[in-house]
């Protein structure tokens, strides 16, 4: 097989595994139902058009959303599977420490980004019902929501997927916030600059693209620093 169809496998084994654990499940859809309900619903079209607000608002929100339930499902592929002792079984296998790490990662992003997408339609939906019309992004948003953030969420699985392989148990925990913590900040500068302009724009759009690229890049070359054996001393 090649590295290819080792990272599709793994990947299929991750998102199975999600799928059919009905407490991880609800917790995404739960998480981004609340999350789209109360921002669809915070839609008026006050202080801008009903269309620039939601355009706004699903700028950030998507991204948002995208980021945390990832955040609930690495926490299922990476360190259940070390407290468990899962991983040592898998690191016996004969795929590379590069595919068992990105297909974990690709794993983890697609419900992440299909929770997103969810959140995103449902956010439409319902802003569109309280105006009595029907409200659709515009081409930024659609492409922000089809390509920036499948790569946003990426980039932030892989690197906490990284901590996760390669530190302690107590560590893991904090460097995880922390990452968190800078991710939702770098956000919250982007949706200023959004707001700011009262629509999304191109730059936003391509700002932020540019960082998750830019972060995969930085993580991928973090990936040097991994090995079985380090990963294997991590594990209590």
């Amino acid at each position: 097989m090649s590295a290819l169809d080792h990272v599709r496998t793994i990947a299929s084994k991750e998102l199975r595994e999600i799928v059919t654990n009905r407490g991880l499940l609800f917790s995404g859809f739960f998480f981004a139902g609340w999350f789209a309900i109360m921002t669809g619903l915070g839609i008026s079209g006050e202080d801008i058009s009903r269309a620039n607000e939601l355009d706004n608002s699903l700028f950030y929100m998507a991204a948002l959303i995208g980021l945390f339930v990832a955040y609930i499902y690495s926490g299922q592929t990476y360190l259940r599977e070390k407290q468990t002792g899962v991983v040592e079984t898998l690191l016996c296998a004969p795929v590379s420490l590069r595919s068992l790490w990105i297909g974990k990662a690709v794993g983890v992003a697609a419900p992440a980004w299909f929770m997103s997408l969810l959140a995103a339609g449902a956010i439409m939906g319902i802003a569109g019902w309280r105006a009595g019309e029907t409200l659709l992004p515009g081409i930024t948003v659609t492409v922000h929501l089809l390509i920036v953030v499948p790569t946003f969420i990426i980039a932030a699985v892989a690197l906490m997927g990284f901590s996760q392989l390669m530190l302690g148990m107590r560590e893991n925990m904090i460097v995880n916030m922390l990452t968190i913590m800078v991710l939702f900040g770098a956000l919250a500068t982007t949706r200023y600059v959004v707001q700011k302009a009262q629509l999304v724009t191109w730059t936003a759009v391509l700002g932020l693209l540019g960082a998750s690229l830019g972060l995969l890049l930085i993580t991928s070359l973090l990936g040097r620093f991994l090995s079985r054996e380090r990963i294997v001393r991590t594990i209590s």
